[in-house]
């Protein structure tokens, strides 16, 4: 009588698991998140930043990293949240528009960031989808929307963007304001949508139906826009 032959335990784990990645790339959508759709012609690389420009922004920043409400998603690698903060750069560059700072590109995953992961937007052009930064990396890829938020009020100085499946679905059902279905991230019509929601209100949250997962929060001072989300994350869970 011949004995059954079982398949090599190591083999079988490794076929399903290329399964499973296959269906994965054909079948499942990338993620909508981490690529820079502004023009990126104007940056200008420079050294990193001093810690006072960034400090206070960056213990907001360690709440809301703890939170995961900003990190990376795995195994593709993509960082997600960026926090910003009106500032004054009239020295380095002459303009009307709002400066900012902002965290740069992709900085999502990393637990503390420092002078050469945050950067400063100088200036902008909304209609040509524009940015000029200057710092030791190019700025994250909503800082579009952050530039339209900060044109759309000059009250506001603070723009937190973070990401929690649970809030934007609690956010979705319950009506909270909202940017359309169609529109994708750090695109001039979310910038346009953000600033339509912003200009008759310095405070508040936005939940962006067409970025999966997107959540804003913006206000007058940092802790204000900070204690929005961490109430949401209360009410709707992490």
């Amino acid at each position: 009588m011949e004995s059954t032959k079982f398949p090599n335990p190591t083999k079988l784990f490794i076929s399903i698991l290329t399964y499973r990645n296959f269906v994965r790339k054909v079948y499942m959508c990338p993620i909508d998140d981490g690529v820079i759709k502004y023009d990126r012609s104007q940056f200008e690389l420079s050294n990193a930043l001093m810690a006072d420009e960034f400090s206070e922004l960056e213990k907001w920043r360690d709440t809301l990293y703890k939170l995961k409400l900003i990190g990376e998603y795995l195994p593709e690698k993509i960082g997600y949240g960026n926090l910003s903060q009106r500032k004054e750069y009239l020295f380095l560059h002459k303009t009307e528009n709002p400066q900012f700072i902002i965290t740069g590109t992709q900085t999502g995953g990393l637990p503390t960031l420092f002078g050469d992961h945050y950067t400063r937007v100088l200036d902008f052009d909304l209609a040509k989808n524009l940015v000029k930064v200057k710092g030791p990396l190019e700025a994250s890829s909503e800082a579009l929307t952050h530039a339209a938020v900060y044109e759309g009020n000059t009250s506001i100085n603070v723009v937190f963007h973070i990401h929690s499946t649970a809030i934007w679905k609690g956010m979705i059902k319950e009506n909270y304001p909202a940017t359309a279905k169609e529109i994708p991230y750090g695109t001039l019509d979310m910038a346009q949508a953000v600033q339509n929601i912003v200009k008759n209100n310095d405070t508040g949250l936005i939940v962006m139906k067409g970025h999966d997962d997107g959540v804003i929060s913006f206000a007058p001072d940092m802790d204000t826009a900070g204690k929005l989300l961490l109430e949401v994350y209360d009410k709707f869970g992490g």
